[in-house]
């Protein structure tokens, strides 16, 4: 197997003198777990040596500018499209500082390579912390050039979707984020009332797109959820998350052109097992809907209900999803979307703590319900990170039903 070649750097992130030392080491950043087979990933252009110099150079700068608080440099490398999502320099510069605040690190910068048809380049990086020995794998710095230079589109693991570490105590005990669940999306409604509940058609879907665009809604991921919960990054206004339940090819066919041209990302929860299966989407799908910012969480191996499965088997449901996801996707995959919302639908009190435990156990920090009503619940809790509220999008709603949904917002519970 090949190694890239990685430049590690050690520094405190508010040391006010520091020495930086590049070294290549010969490791992989990700290790596919053993008892995963290698699967197939999206084919780019093969990027050239003095590109990945560039890139590698692009990424030291950025990292160099963090170590040293320079919030300036930070703030100048970002692409100009990237930063109004920050609310400004102050308030990225406040994000950092919470979230990382005088950790002593070490940066693995791993093998550029091109992505999005070689508008991108993506350059893998792991971050350990020496004191607490919590290791973060990605996601990867993202850059994108800007005439004869390159800029950072998506600061990976120092960005808004980067990754929840160690054990840190809510900032932000609650938040206002209507968290809506589609599942199909098609052309023609459907004949089949099998499939017609859980369809909605991509008329519906864009009238569905304007209203939340005409009311100030803007999208968020799981992911900024819990970095608002636990560092207090600053969300916009009005957040909502769309997410596509099961994985369905329709997510990419008919939901993915029309969200990117109107700014607009989606999380997608994905059976590990269908995918590339018949009406499933495939790596290369998934592998390009994430390099443009689609978050992808897990969904378990094969949509089983974990209630009525045994402690050895509910684990291999959920290690085996996030393995295959942060394998394929070189993302982690922190979250988790419940089949059936089991074991919180019908099952036990037992199944329900076997199943938080589980979850734990196998590196998730959050997951999300089925639904939350009716009436619905847009209100997420911190005190409530395995219990995420959703609200259902049917087949054949009205638009103000649409909205009705999400601005019913009652209380969320204790």
């Amino acid at each position: 197997m090949h190694s890239p070649a990685s430049g590690v750097l050690r520094f405190s992130r508010l040391a006010a003198l520091v020495a930086l030392t590049i070294v290549l080491v010969g490791c992989a950043v990700n290790e596919p777990a053993p008892d995963i087979p290698p699967t197939p990933t999206a084919t780019h252009p093969p990027l050239g040596d003095a590109d990945s110099r560039a890139a590698r150079r692009a990424a030291t700068r950025f990292l160099d500018a963090f170590v040293i608080g320079d919030t300036d440099g930070v703030w100048g490398m970002l692409l100009p499209e990237a930063r109004p999502s920050w609310l400004g320099k102050q308030a990225l510069d406040s994000f950092l500082t919470t979230k990382f605040g005088s950790r002593s690190l070490v940066y693995e910068i791993g093998k550029p390579e091109s992505s999005d048809g070689g508008a991108s380049i993506v350059v893998p990086l792991t971050i350990d912390f020496e004191t607490s020995g919590d290791r973060v794998s990605g996601p990867p710095l993202v850059l994108k050039r800007v005439e004869n230079s390159l800029a950072v589109a998506d600061a990976g693991p120092l960005g808004a979707r980067g990754p929840v570490f160690g054990s840190p105590s809510p900032l932000r005990p609650e938040l206002d984020v209507p968290v809506l669940i589609y599942h199909r999306l098609t052309p023609e409604f459907p004949t089949d009332p099998n499939k017609a509940k859980d369809t909605v058609t991509t008329g519906a879907f864009a009238e569905q797109l304007a209203w939340l665009a005409g009311n100030g809604y803007t999208t968020i991921t799981v992911a900024e959820l819990f970095n608002a919960f636990y560092y207090d990054l600053l969300l916009p206004p009005k957040p909502v998350i769309l997410i596509f339940d099961d994985g369905y090819v329709d997510v990419y066919e008919h939901a993915f052109p029309v969200l990117k041209e109107r700014g607009f990302g989606a999380t997608i929860a994905a059976i590990t097992e269908f995918v590339g299966q018949p009406e499933y989407l495939n790596w290369e799908q998934m592998k390009e809907m994430s390099s443009a910012g689609f978050e992808v969480v897990s969904h378990t191996a094969t949509h089983a209900n974990l209630a009525a499965l045994s402690p050895e088997d509910a684990r291999r449901e959920l290690a085996d999803s996030r393995g295959l996801l942060e394998k394929n996707l070189q993302r982690p995959a922190q979250f988790f979307v419940y089949p059936y919302g089991e074991p919180f639908v019908n099952g036990s009190e037992e199944a329900r703590q076997m199943i938080l435990g589980l979850l734990r156990e196998t590196g998730y920090v959050g997951a999300l319900t089925t639904s939350s009503g009716p009436p619905y619940v847009s209100v997420q809790r911190a005190a409530a990170p395995y219990q995420l509220n959703r609200i259902p999008v049917s087949g054949g709603e009205t638009v103000d039903r649409f909205a009705a949904a999400i601005n019913a917002n009652p209380s969320a519970g204790p």
